[in-house]
C-alpha cells in the first residue's frame, strides 16, 4: 500500500534556472580586481571544467557529492592563481545565495498536487545540489509557501553523495518511517532518480518532457508529461489496493 511520495526538485518542482552567466561574471570580477585578466573563452572552459554538476576532473569516490569550496579550489588551481580559504568561503557564499534573490520558477500545477497528496500520503524532497545548497533551497521553499507540505527535505550536501546513492533514498524514507515498497519517488531525470528509486525498490513515475522518449533501459512504473498527473495514478492504486 502506498504511503509516502518523494519528489525530486530541479525541472519537478522548481523549473531549471542557471546562474552560470553570474558566477563567471562573479569570477571574471574578482579576477580582474587582483590583476589577472581572462578572456571569455578561457573562463567558460575553466569554469565548466570545475562547475559541470559531476565533473570528471573532481570525482574520486562514485556518487561523492562535490562541494563549492572543491570546485573553487580546482578551479583556481587550474589557472595557476593562488586565493585563500577566507576569499575561497566569500566566493562560496556569493554563489551560494543568488537563489535567494533571484528563485527559479514554480512548475505549473506544484501547490495544487502537493495540496491533494498530503492529506493522504507523508510527502518527502530528495534532490541533489549543484552549488546551491539544501539550507539555501529550504528558504526559497519557505518563500513559495510549500515547504510544510515535506516532512523531509534531503539534500546531497548533506548527505553527502548524489544520486542514485541508496543512502539519498535510505534517508528520506526512515524519517517518512516507511518501507522502500510503501513508497514512490517522482522525478525528470532517468540516471540519477528514476534508476535509484528502482534500485532502492520504491515505485518510480518519471516525468517526461514533451516529444521525448526513453533512451535508456531503465523502466519507470509511470510516465506523466506534468506534476497533477500522478493524482491519478495513486488514485487508480488507491482503488486497486481496497479491491484486495
Amino acid at each position: 500500500m502506498l504511503k509516502a511520495i518523494t519528489f525530486d526538485l530541479w525541472n519537478t518542482l522548481f523549473q531549471n534556472k542557471s546562474y552560470s552567466r553570474i558566477r563567471k561574471g562573479l569570477i571574471k570580477k574578482f579576477l580582474a580586481k587582483n590583476g589577472l585578466k581572462i578572456s571569455n573563452t578561457k573562463l567558460h572552459k575553466v569554469y565548466n571544467n570545475n562547475f559541470n554538476f559531476l565533473s570528471p576532473t573532481l570525482k574520486n569516490e562514485q556518487f561523492k557529492h562535490i562541494y563549492t569550496q572543491a570546485r573553487l579550489n580546482h578551479m583556481f588551481e587550474e589557472l595557476r592563481f593562488e586565493v585563500d580559504p577566507e576569499t575561497i568561503n566569500e566566493i562560496k557564499d556569493e554563489f551560494e545565495i543568488l537563489m535567494l534573490n533571484s528563485p527559479p520558477i514554480l512548475r505549473k500545477g506544484i501547490i495544487y498536487t502537493l495540496t491533494n497528496l498530503s492529506s493522504d500520503y507523508r510527502i518527502g524532497m530528495i534532490s541533489n545540489t549543484g552549488i546551491t545548497p539544501g539550507k539555501i533551497i529550504r528558504e526559497v521553499l519557505k518563500e513559495y509557501n510549500i515547504l510544510n507540505f515535506f516532512e523531509v527535505t534531503v539534500f546531497s550536501d548533506e548527505t553527502g553523495f548524489y544520486k542514485p546513492h541508496p543512502i539519498a533514498f535510505k534517508t528520506a524514507l526512515s524519517q517518512l518511517d516507511c518501507s522502500p515498497r510503501d513508497a514512490m519517488h517522482v522525478s525528470d531525470l532517468l540516471e540519477t532518480d528514476i534508476r535509484g528509486a528502482i534500485n532502492y525498490e520504491m515505485q518510480a513515475v518519471w516525468i517526461r518532457a514533451p516529444q521525448t522518449y526513453n533512451p535508456s533501459e531503465i523502466v519507470p512504473d509511470y510516465e506523466i508529461s506534468e506534476l497533477p498527473e500522478i493524482l491519478e495514478i495513486v488514485k487508480k492504486l488507491k482503488i486497486k489496493g481496497s479491491n484486495l
